[in-house]
């Protein structure tokens, strides 16, 4: 039995895969109340609400073991335009780095829903076993410390409980619970593939302001 503040909440950055998943059950332990989040980057079958997506069957396993403590409207958004900018309209001009153009996609929509509604925390899936994989370069440790800089320039907290852990201890944070362990979420076309941390590194410096004057540019408009 966890105690439920809904003044404490996280915004968990939700694909319905399994880390995603153990984050959800890890911050609720931590005594947070939960709003789902989920980019779009693809089809809308890929996300929901259809019921049978990765998200949606994930959400309604973690709804029935944990009904008090998750908000049961799971956010769902996407904007293909800063992925234009940060990579399609990038790819003759520099070394884009795909991973870290997504990622920040999905954290410039995130940090635009945690201003709009007075959210303070962020939580990811970024997992060791993943993270020591080089292909997996936007959750290395020190990627993850860029990105928790850039969220602490608008006033939030990104927490990573699993960061740390192996991939046997994620499922078992799950099968606990009664959640699936299964690995149910889509694959990203541009995710999972070798980079050098170098040119990753040069990237991000180069997007990172692309990405602060998105996020000026969609606050402006919303308070307009």
């Amino acid at each position: 039995m966890y105690i439920v503040n809904t003044s404490k909440k996280v915004l968990v950055l939700f694909s319905g895969g399994r880390d995603s998943s153990s984050v959800v059950i890890e911050m609720i332990r931590a005594g947070y109340f939960i709003k789902l989040f989920t980019y779009q980057g693809g089809l809308p079958e890929l996300v929901g609400p259809h019921g049978d997506s990765a998200p949606d069957i994930r959400q309604m396993e973690l709804l029935k073991a944990f009904p008090e403590s998750i908000d049961p409207e799971r956010i769902i958004t996407g904007n293909g335009y800063l992925l234009r900018k940060l990579a399609i309209e990038k790819t003759n001009s520099m070394h884009v780095v795909y991973p870290i153009a997504i990622a920040f996609g999905i954290y410039a929509g995130a940090i635009l829903y945690c201003l709009e509604n007075d959210i303070h925390d962020i939580a990811c899936g970024y997992s060791g076993y993943q993270g020591k994989q080089d292909r997996y370069i936007e959750q290395r440790n020190d990627f993850f410390e860029l990105m928790k800089n850039f969220l602490k320039e608008y006033g939030i907290k990104l927490h990573a409980p699993i960061i740390e852990k192996s991939k046997q201890e994620v499922i078992d944070i799950l099968e606990q619970c009664g959640i699936s362990s299964n690995s149910l979420e889509n694959k990203a076309i541009w995710g999972g593939i070798p980079l050098e941390v170098d040119k990753a590194l040069e990237y991000w410096e180069k997007s990172l302001p692309i990405c602060r004057e998105y996020i000026a540019h969609m606050r402006t408009l919303s308070h307009a």
